[in-house]
């Protein structure tokens, strides 16, 4: 792949809207509109975007099938990052069913709406975790700081397991406050099987944001995980609630300007090359 790859962002349509599939969407607004291929496919080119990892948005496995066969069906669409219950009995055969399509590449519980910080820890939920090593799929941390000591310790423990921070783990972008996520992230940084995705920003603080709110968090990041573990994902959609597409590929690229070429090349486009596709 030559171009840029967008290593996060959803889809969904009207109908699973309408009829609940995703009850942290609010009940006005952008969200509620429909979000297609057809939709995104201007914006990839306009930012020299060549492929995407389509990321679960439901705690559903049907929404899962439905991304795959999306996947399927879309060019750019190079990969799915899917649900299934990691904390049931039949979460391996799940599992097992749905990497039969090669386009699931990982695997994301929504850890941030779960009531235990220490869910991970779970002795049934590392079972499934490794599980997913001998499926050949990577796991997707959607975290806040609460929970990313959890994280690095059973990460810690199956190092064998690819795994990617999504949205930098939420810190409250507020710096002198964020002592504890900085301490996260930097014990997650040494887990050298895991990325950091640089995405989902824009969205945490809102609008009316600056690109000096995501400065130092964007320099912690790079200097922690370096950028060959760090890779961009737009989060469209949902980056809508504070900006458009464009908006968030210009953020980052000022935000990745001091950067080598290779190393932006890593950011835009290699790091998620080898960590969802496998390639050097």
């Amino acid at each position: 792949m030559a171009g840029r790859l967008d290593a996060h962002q959803h889809f969904w349509t009207r109908e699973r809207i309408d009829r609940g599939d995703y009850p942290w969407m609010p009940g006005t607004g952008p969200m509620r509109e429909a979000y297609t291929p057809e939709r995104l496919a201007p914006e990839l080119g306009s930012a020299g975007v060549e492929g995407t990892i389509v990321v679960q948005a439901a705690e559903s496995v049907d929404e899962t099938r439905f991304l795959l066969e999306l996947a399927a069906a879309t060019d750019f669409v190079v990969g799915v990052t899917g649900w299934a219950p990691l904390d049931r009995p039949e979460g391996l055969e799940t599992l097992a069913e749905l990497a039969a399509d090669d386009h699931l590449r990982a695997v994301r519980p929504m850890l941030h709406d779960l009531p235990d910080p220490e869910w991970i820890a779970r002795p049934d939920v590392r079972r499934s975790l490794r599980g997913l090593v001998e499926l050949g799929l990577r796991f997707e941390v959607l975290s806040r700081t609460e929970h990313l000591a959890p994280v690095a310790g059973v990460l810690a423990d199956i190092p064998e397991l690819p795994a990617v921070v999504d949205h930098i783990s939420k810190p409250a972008f507020r710096w002198d406050e964020d002592g504890d996520w900085r301490d996260g992230m930097a014990r997650l940084a040494e887990c050298p099987s895991t990325c950091c995705k640089l995405s989902g920003l824009v969205t945490e603080v809102g609008p009316g944001w600056t690109p000096a709110d995501f400065e130092p968090y964007a320099a912690f990041v790079l200097e922690a995980f370096g950028p060959e573990r760090v890779m961009f994902g737009s989060d469209w959609p949902v980056c809508r609630l504070a900006a458009e597409y464009g908006d968030v590929v210009r953020l980052a690229e000022r935000l990745t300007s001091s950067l080598s070429a290779s190393e932006a090349d890593a950011v835009w486009r290699g790091t998620a090359e080898r960590f969802y596709l496998g390639s050097s």
